[in-house]
């Protein structure tokens, strides 16, 4: 809620600093991915070094696209308490570009990760012949490029906006994010699903499930969600807002990753379910596949780490407040996020007697690893050139005065 009176507007605060150390840190995981990635290729592991390059370039990107996603869905919905912190995604979608480069560079090894491209298995499997028209390369790299420019154009022009309403202090700003906010949404909801079809979906061509897109959808919504909460409890925490961002802030976004976690676990079961009870072979091998060869122990294991712990530890007030605690929470829903990547794209390569068991994610994790520090070295040097809050903004007033 928000009080009727207005309170002045404070100083904006001095730009924000990232320690040195983490930048060092940031760059030693770039290197250790490239350098494991590198290893896992020239070792005549190509199956796995692509998995990896997957999970990590996939992830990685969610975060860019969040960063719109969010502002989008505060702007359309009014959620003023979200203004001081804007800044956050809006450094997060400056990944969207360099990340959407990498994410094309599957393409390099789709034939170690999608059975659609060969020709030969193509040729000699009914089901995929039907597939082929939205199954082939050409829908994959001409899709990929569409989504990727649209994310990036509504990126740029959202950003623009925010950003040069800190000089003009028009309202104008606001009501064109607005414009952009409610078409970005529209095309993001039809071209984020073709993207989680062809890069992850498709992994298993047969397979099919009408919620596969709402579920890679939560995820984005869930880990960028974590990402913001982790960075904003942090410069809250170091008071690098002078009070501009506080604990009631803290607690709505906390509130929101709460939310995430009970959604995430919805949309995960209905899945599950749907499949469960239609018992169709072509949808229950995604199940199957992962409850054999030692996959068991991880699916089992997801929800618990994506849903019962979080959800159990944000359920106090405290946990949504107090930063230290919020950006365990946050930390823990980033790490489980890696976890559910892997179950989704390791026990896909490879079929029958070739069927991939299960190991530990060290090679996925490393590289993993280094797309997320090279997400970071963008959002934080792009974060420090950029005041941090936009003063101008017509909320402003009204989110200073949130109490939660």
């Amino acid at each position: 809620m928000s009080h009727g009176h207005d309170i002045p507007l404070p100083a904006a605060p001095s730009l924000i600093r990232f320690p040195a150390w983490t930048f060092v840190l940031a760059g030693l995981f770039v290197a250790g991915g490239a350098g494991t990635f590198g290893w896992a290729l020239s070792s005549g592991q190509a199956g796995l070094a692509w998995s990896a390059y997957l999970a990590g370039a996939f992830y990685a990107l969610g975060l860019g696209v969040f960063g719109i996603l969010w502002i989008a869905m505060t702007t359309l919905t009014k959620g003023t308490w979200a203004v001081s912190m804007r800044r956050i995604p809006e450094a997060m979608a400056a990944w969207i570009l360099p990340g959407a480069i990498l994410a094309i560079g599957v393409g390099l090894g789709a034939h170690a990760l999608y059975p659609w491209t060969d020709g030969a298995v193509v040729a000699a499997d009914e089901l995929l012949q039907h597939k082929h028209a939205f199954l082939n390369e050409g829908v994959f790299y001409g899709l990929s490029m569409v989504a990727f420019l649209v994310w990036t154009l509504f990126g740029v022009a959202i950003v623009w906006h925010s950003l040069r309403q800190d000089t003009t202090g028009k309202v104008s700003h606001s009501r064109a994010m607005v414009t952009l906010s409610a078409a970005f949404v529209v095309l993001f909801a039809l071209s984020f699903s073709a993207v989680s079809f062809l890069y992850l979906m498709s992994l298993e061509p047969h397979w099919f499930s009408t919620m596969f897109a709402v579920l890679t959808f939560t995820d984005v919504v869930q880990t960028g969600m974590a990402f913001v909460c982790l960075v904003a409890a942090g410069l809250v925490a170091r008071g690098a807002w002078n009070g501009l961002v506080n604990d009631n802030h803290l607690h709505a976004a906390g509130t929101m990753l709460f939310a995430t976690t009970g959604f995430w676990a919805y949309i995960y079961f209905c899945q599950f379910l749907l499949i469960w009870y239609a018992n169709v072979p072509e949808e229950t091998v995604y199940f199957l596949r992962r409850m054999d060869n030692g996959w068991l122990a991880w699916i089992l294991v997801l929800p618990v780490l994506k849903f019962v712990v979080p959800f159990l530890f944000l359920v106090p007030r405290a946990a949504k407040r107090v930063p230290w605690k919020l950006m365990a929470a946050a930390a823990w829903i980033l790490v489980a996020q890696f976890v559910e990547l892997f179950v989704m794209v390791a026990p896909a390569l490879g079929h029958g007697e070739e069927a991939v068991p299960a190991h530990a994610p060290i090679v996925e994790c490393l590289v993993t690893m280094g797309f997320l520090g090279a997400f970071y070295l963008v959002f934080a040097f792009t974060m420090q050139r950029r005041a941090p809050v936009p003063l101008k903004d017509p909320g402003m007033r009204e989110c200073l005065e949130y109490r939660h």
